[in-house]
């Protein structure tokens, strides 16, 4: 009886120990168990490989996610972008518009000289040598804690009129201020508040 050896399909006897052709040794339980196992090896299917569509797809997807992520972040520097601009031009827009509605600097530096110059209720001093000795007094009597001085608060809407102010504070938390309304166009200073009223002529 003659058996196949699996590896050249080469006939070998049943009794021999060796193919005679590619002397592959004789397994154990005969080189029929060899080519049975041979035959189930052939006979098991082979594992399916990817289609050609299905590995494209695979290869594409990161890059299609690349380019995705690439798109969401140009739109969000556009649209930052966008708002930027048109913050600009707003400011630049309402800018002069803003100012067209402030008075002049000069007219109100202007104005607060003419007020300092201005006589007080006291024979001999001005309006700033008044306030001045005043200050000067809480200084002296070590009360004086604080001083602002001369400042301007403008007034919305108005470019004619702003407040001229002197405000000092002392020690027990007081805060004293002499204020005037100063009409630019009319070079006229109405004083408010008590201090303000006690000092003008």
């Amino acid at each position: 009886m003659t058996l196949t050896c699996p590896r050249c399909s080469t006939n070998v006897s049943e009794d021999a120990l060796y193919c005679s052709y590619c002397n592959l040794p004789k397994p154990k339980f005969g080189f029929s168990a060899v080519a049975a196992e041979g035959q189930q090896e052939k006979q098991q299917p082979a594992k399916p490989s990817k289609s050609p569509a299905a590995a494209s797809r695979s290869v594409h997807q990161p890059r299609r996610r690349q380019r995705q992520g690439r798109d969401i972040s140009i739109a969000k520097l556009a649209g930052v972008a966008i708002i930027v601009l048109l913050l600009i031009g707003g400011y630049v827009y309402f800018a002069p518009l803003a100012r067209s509605n402030e008075p002049e600097p000069k007219t109100v530096l202007t104005a607060l000289d003419t007020l300092k110059r201005m006589p007080s209720n006291e024979e001999g001093l001005s309006v700033d040598a008044r306030l001045n000795r005043e200050l000067e007094k809480s200084k002296r009597m070590g009360n004086l804690v604080g001083y602002q001085g001369w400042t301007v608060k403008r007034i919305d809407g108005t470019k004619s009129k702003v407040f001229l102010i002197f405000s000092y504070d002392e020690v027990d938390h007081s805060h004293h201020q002499a204020e005037w309304l100063a009409d630019l166009e009319h070079n006229q200073f109405i004083p408010h508040g008590e201090l303000a009223v006690s000092i003008s002529k």
